[in-house]
């Protein structure tokens, strides 16, 4: 990490004058004058200033009142530091200002601005101020090092994270469990669940957030069975849970099939009367459809007064998982009609729905929104309008219509893939075709089904021996199983496919799952 001094400006701030009457409603905008402002030092920077001419005046006034904070004038430095960086109408390049003029800043100067980058999202301009910080030789505290890790959990910077650690412990900060939670989350957050486990591990007392960053932790890498197992063991610690810790869990049942402890947490919910908690009940809907409880899911759904796009999208998507298509474009008209913009899973969810009805104006409708909207295409959505084209007999207007921007090499990608597994032996199982077309053209479909193109993609865009990821909302079909397997061999990737039931991971020729999926 580097010192980036640029951040700090030079010039010293602008005081404006408290007789300028530029504005002449400005004193019925303002309700209270400084005249009258109450003399608690905290109260007085964070809630009495509504504009930023307020701030500027409270500048002036505190410099030609400096008795306020006699007993520590450092107070009144970073007090107002705090009202310019974060008060609701602060601005941040006047803080820098304010802090550039601060003789010897301390700790919680420094802290004030770092927790102002990452709330601006400028957490490299918060590293920089902490590197800064340490080339002062200003001594970090607790709070310095949760903002500094934060920062690196925001950016996904691991070495950086990893150089704080050592200074946690340089400074004695090693069994601090405000720090030690923040560094659970950032460990857990880059990827690396071995450390934060150990870091979890070694502490003598875990509160809820605790338990909460470690099991995150684990749903956000989809080792499912460890936040399931992470539960247990909280429940015997006799921990008690919350929200978001039910989130997880809700998430891990809808994972692993685990419909009994599901329908626990739905009993909870019901004792507990948090039905009117939209995440909760989302979550819910989320795990029962994927449990295949596709009718606990919907009547779920339809008890809920606001709903959100996701709670739409969990039920599009579960009616789609559930080869329930007609009923997810019917509730995908609902959700039109109700002024809901669609997000990506709903996008996919009815694309996916529209290619088995071969509802073809209606996935050109969502087509045109994407394009219409300028959407980033991902992996996922691309392929999925791709394999929506192809699965309804439009596979050229695919490519010309530009439905993905490498389409063409995506396709061609294809067509060298099934040349090379079919000199080693597979065969196109055709019976996952549509039944009304000719023998030519169902094996052309099967070999354009989305995992292929998404594996396509994966070859073309990642380097050589470079693990291909690969996401869908569906039960992985037997004829792309037998060719992702062949694919790994030929191609000497490792494939990981994760569909609605499990994840895949197809190395050499064979898969995880041991063909029962």
């Amino acid at each position: 990490m580097t010192v980036g001094l640029s951040i700090l400006p030079a010039k010293t701030p602008t005081i404006p004058s408290s007789n300028n009457n530029n504005n002449k409603n400005d004193k019925k905008r303002r309700p209270k004058t400084i005249s009258t402002f109450p003399t608690d030092p905290k109260t007085l920077l964070l809630n009495q200033c509504n504009t930023q001419r307020d701030l500027h005046q409270l500048h002036a006034h505190l410099i030609k009142t400096p008795h306020l904070f006699s007993h520590d004038p450092s107070l009144l430095s970073q007090y107002l530091l705090e009202s310019a960086a974060l008060s609701r109408h602060g601005n941040l390049a006047y803080a820098l200002s304010i802090f550039r003029h601060i003789d010897r800043p301390t700790a919680p100067a420094y802290n004030i601005l770092i927790r102002a980058f990452n709330a601006n999202r400028s957490m490299r301009d918060s590293l920089a101020l902490y590197d800064r910080m340490r080339a002062d030789s200003v001594e970090p505290d607790e709070h310095t090092f949760s903002c500094a890790l934060k920062s690196c959990s925001m950016l996904g910077a691991f070495q950086e994270a990893e150089q704080i650690h050592a200074h946690v412990i340089k400074f004695g900060f090693g069994s601090n469990g405000f720090v030690k939670n923040t560094l659970i989350h950032v460990y857990a957050t880059c990827g690396d669940l071995e450390i934060a486990r150990r870091v979890f591990d070694g502490m003598d007392e875990k509160g809820i957030v605790t338990w909460n960053s470690m099991i995150a932790g684990y749903s956000k890498s989809g080792d499912w069975g460890s936040v399931l197992d992470l539960f247990y063991e909280m429940r015997q610690s006799r921990v008690s849970f919350d929200e978001v810790t039910m989130i997880s869990v809700l998430t891990a049942c809808g994972r692993l099939g685990d419909l009994g402890l599901g329908e626990w947490m739905d009993g909870y919910i019901v004792e507990n009367g948090l039905m009117g908690n939209r995440n909760l009940v989302t979550s819910l809907i989320d795990m029962y459809a994927k449990c295949g409880e596709i009718d606990k899911a919907y009547r779920w759904f339809e008890g809920m007064r606001n709903r959100d796009v996701v709670a739409w999208s969990a039920m599009i998507s579960g009616y789609s998982q559930s080869n329930r298509c007609l009923e997810a474009l019917m509730l995908f008209q609902e959700m039109r009609k109700a002024d809901v913009e669609p997000n990506e899973i709903t996008m996919v969810s009815v694309l996916s729905s529209c290619a088995v009805l071969g509802a073809f104006e209606t996935g050109k409708w969502v087509h045109s929104f994407i394009r219409k909207n300028r959407l980033r295409l991902t992996v996922t959505l691309g392929t999925t309008l791709i394999d929506f084209y192809a699965k309804c007999g439009f596979i050229e207007s695919s490519i010309q219509d530009t439905a993905h921007p490498r389409a063409r090499a995506i396709y061609d990608k294809v067509e060298e893939m099934m040349g090379r597994i079919k000199s080693v032996g597979y065969r196109p199982n055709t019976a996952e075709a549509r039944l009304d077309a000719e023998e030519d053209e169902k094996e052309a479909s099967v070999s354009h089904h989305s995992e292929k193109l998404a594996i396509a993609f994966g070859l073309i865009q990642s380097s050589p021996g470079a693990t291909i990821r690969v996401s869908k909302n569906l039960r992985v079909c037997t004829d792309c199983h037998s060719a992702t397997k062949l694919i790994s061999k030929v191609y000497e990737r490792e494939i990981v496919v994760r569909d609605r039931n499990r994840f895949h991971h197809f190395r050499n020729g064979s898969c995880s799952c041991k063909d029962y999926w």
